[in-house]
């Protein structure tokens, strides 16, 4: 039986930076190389992405085979999303666009099974494939689960980003996830990422967290190694401790076109 290892939990534990991507597509393939080329976590996108679920069960699979730890972002905040994904084997979730404590709560309430404090309320069932369907004792599985068990949680409004401080205060939250995209839509500021008011909200989000000692996680966008060096460094100075370094659709545009116009110029 595989022992699973939450590699984000173990490099942050000695003060490391986790490096991982997201991943769009439904191709296990595409787990194993996440995993081969040395990447810590992967993330199956359920929410922009072209995943059915019954998909992402057979890329959990590939995950298991080459140890990188799985993390699932769902659709929406509802708790039966949280269920499913972590029963079927995920490590954590990513939740997408949460504005306020009370959604917070109920996500974390919907990750953790209950504890000796009375905090948690996901569903119980001991034959589902996270606990290798019934080969592993339960009670060790749920305070297994319960401790490492991820849940980053994506500000992507200023709704999101004035309730920062409560939201930070509900327990059970391993990261945030500034959305930095999002925020400047919802800002008015279309696909200016730069705007001053923009990193102002990004840096109250980071912040926020480094001062409770709570993850934060940078979704890198730049699409050439300077940009993306300037924007690594640009994070690394805010206080990220995690990187989310891209996604295999753009990863695998880019390094097409690239290979594409090398090939063409070679021919000239």
């Amino acid at each position: 039986m595989i022992k699973r290892i939450n590699r984000i939990k173990d490099k942050r534990e000695r003060n490391e930076t986790p490096l991982g991507v997201i991943i769009q597509t439904g191709n296990p393939d595409n787990v194993e190389i996440a995993g081969a080329t040395g990447l810590d976590f992967v993330i199956f996108d359920c929410e922009h992405g072209s995943l059915a679920f019954d998909r992402v069960a057979e890329m959990l699979r590939a995950a298991d085979g080459v140890g990188v730890t799985p993390l699932v972002r769902i659709p929406d905040h509802t708790p039966h999303h949280v269920l499913r994904a972590l029963d079927a084997g995920a490590m954590g979730v990513v939740v997408p666009n949460v504005k306020t404590a009370a959604q917070a709560r109920s996500i974390t309430q919907a990750a953790k099974y209950l504890d000796d404090s009375g905090f948690g309320a996901r569903g119980s069932c001991p034959s589902t494939r996270a606990n290798w369907h019934l080969a592993r004792d339960w009670a060790e599985y749920a305070r297994w689960a319960n401790e490492h068990t991820q849940v980053w949680l994506l500000i992507e409004d200023m709704e999101g980003v004035e309730n920062i401080e409560a939201i930070l205060d509900v327990p059970g939250i391993s990261a945030i996830v500034p959305g930095p995209f999002d925020l400047a839509q919802a800002m008015g500021h279309k696909a200016d990422m730069e705007h001053p008011d923009v990193v102002a909200a990004l840096r109250r989000i980071v912040g926020a967290a480094s001062r409770r000692g709570i993850d934060s996680v940078a979704v890198l966008l730049a699409t050439d190694s300077e940009a993306l060096k300037k924007e690594a460094s640009f994070w690394r100075e805010m206080g990220i401790t995690i990187f989310w370094v891209g996604g295999d659709r753009r990863m695998m545009t880019l390094a097409m076109d690239r290979r594409r116009a090398d090939v063409e110029e070679s021919l000239k």
